[in-house]
C-alpha cells in the first residue's frame, strides 16, 4: 500500500468512552456517542537545535513532550451513558443519585432517578476517562486510545431550531495507536437529545423566589464551565515525554443569553449590582416508559451578577432589538452554597 492510495471517511467512525480508576491506566471503554466531530490528536513537537556548526543551516533536532487532547461536540442526550459520565468528569465529583421528587408510578428499572453533580477536585474514585476511537471504517481505520483523560471545558449551548449541543474541550496524558477495534461490541441507542422547545431559562432575586412566572423569554442560552487543567511544565517531570499529573485550577464559568430588548431589567440589575439566581434546564417532553416522570437536566444558579447588559446597538431601520446578556457566576455565601450545581433527571439506577 502506497501512502496516500486510499481513502478513509469520516461516517464510519465511532468514539467510546470509559473511566479509569487511576489517572492515566487506560480502562475498558464501553458507553459509545455519537457525536458530531472529534479533533483529538496526539502531537509530539520537536525542537532545532540552533548551535553553530560551520555552516548557514541547522542539522540536529530532538523531539519533545506528548500534547494530547482535543474538542467532541455532539447532541446531548439524558439516557446516554457518556453524556453523564463527560458531565460527572467536568465537575470532578462523586455523582450523588436518588429516586426523583415526585416519581409515584415506576419502580426498579423504571424509576425515575435524580443524579446530582457538585464541585469536586477530581479526588473520586473515577478521576479520569479514556476514550477508544476508531477513525474511519472497519479494518482498515486506524484506532487510537487515549488514556488520563480529564474535562478541561464543558458548554452547553441552546439555539431556536435545534437539539441542545455540548462541546467538550478534553486533555489527555497519552495516547496511542492499537488494532483494538471495539465496535461489535458498542450498541446503538435510541435515547433523544434534548431540542429547543424542552428549554428555558429562569431569572429571579432569589433561588428560592424562581417559578415558572421568572422564565425570560431568550431566543439562546451558553453556559460554560471551565477547569483551568494544568498541563504545561508544572505537570511534566525529567525522564517521559507525557504529564506526570494533571491538576486543577479554579473552576470558573460563562453564563449568557440572547433576547429581545424591551426592558431595562437586566439594565438596572448591572447598574445596581443586584445579586440574582438563574436556573437553566431542559425538561423532557415525552414520559419514560414506565414513570410518570419526563427527563430532564438542570444547572441551579444561586448567586449571579449581570455584567454586561447588552445594551442594543440600533444597525438599521429594518431590525428588532435584540440584548446579549452576559452574567457572572459566584459561589453562594451561605453554608450549604455553591456557584453551580447540575440534577440530571434519567432511569439509570447510577452513574
Amino acid at each position: 500500500m502506497a501512502v496516500g492510495d486510499s481513502a478513509l471517511i469520516s461516517p464510519l467512525s465511532y468514539l467510546a468512552i470509559g473511566r479509569e480508576t487511576a489517572t492515566g491506566t487506560y480502562n475498558t471503554c464501553t458507553a459509545n456517542l455519537d457525536f458530531l466531530s472529534s479533533s483529538l490528536k496526539v502531537q509530539k513537537d520537536s525542537k532545532i537545535l540552533e548551535q553553530i556548526e560551520r555552516s548557514r543551516t541547522f542539522s540536529k533536532s530532538i523531539s519533545l513532550g506528548k500534547s494530547v487532547g482535543g474538542d467532541v461536540e455532539f447532541y446531548f442526550a439524558p439516557e446516554v451513558t457518556a453524556c453523564a459520565w463527560f458531565l460527572e468528569n467536568a465537575f470532578g465529583n462523586t455523582v450523588t443519585s436518588a429516586t426523583s421528587t415526585g416519581e409515584t408510578t415506576g419502580a426498579g428499572a423504571a424509576s425515575a432517578m435524580d443524579h446530582t453533580f457538585e464541585v469536586g477536585n477530581f479526588a473520586q474514585t473515577l478521576p479520569s476517562l479514556c476514550i477508544n476511537t476508531r477513525k474511519g471504517q472497519e479494518t482498515v481505520g486506524r484506532v487510537f486510545e487515549y488514556s488520563g483523560v480529564k474535562v478541561n471545558e464543558i458548554s452547553f449551548a441552546a439555539e431556536l431550531d435545534d437539539a441542545l449541543k455540548c462541546n467538550v474541550s478534553l486533555i489527555g496524558m497519552n495516547a496511542t495507536l492499537t488494532t483494538n477495534s471495539i465496535a461489535s461490541a458498542l450498541t446503538v441507542t435510541s435515547a433523544k437529545p434534548f431540542t429547543f422547545n424542552e428549554g428555558r431559562l429562569s431569572v429571579a432575586t432569589t433561588y428560592a423566589a424562581l417559578a415558572t412566572a421568572t422564565i425570560w423569554e431568550v431566543q439562546s442560552v451558553n453556559f460554560k464551565l471551565s477547569n483551568s487543567l494544568k498541563d504545561g511544565s508544572e505537570s511534566r517531570r525529567i525522564g517521559t515525554d507525557i504529564l506526570d499529573v494533571l491538576p486543577a485550577g479554579i473552576q470558573s464559568y460563562e453564563l449568557s443569553c440572547q433576547m429581545r430588548f424591551n426592558t431595562s431589567t437586566a439594565f438596572d440589575a448591572m447598574i445596581a449590582g443586584t445579586e440574582l439566581a438563574a436556573a437553566f434546564e431542559f425538561i423532557g417532553t415525552d414520559t419514560m416508559t414506565g414513570s410518570k416522570l419526563t427527563p430532564a437536566l438542570t444547572f441551579n444558579f444561586q448567586k449571579i451578577k449581570v455584567k454586561d447588559a447588552g445594551d442594543p446597538e440600533i444597525g438599521g431601520p429594518d431590525e428588532v432589538l435584540t440584548s446579549n446578556v452576559v452574567f457572572d457566576v459566584l459561589r453562594s455565601e451561605s453554608a450549604t452554597g455553591y456557584a453551580v450545581k447540575a440534577i440530571l433527571r434519567n432511569q439509570m439506577a447510577s452513574l
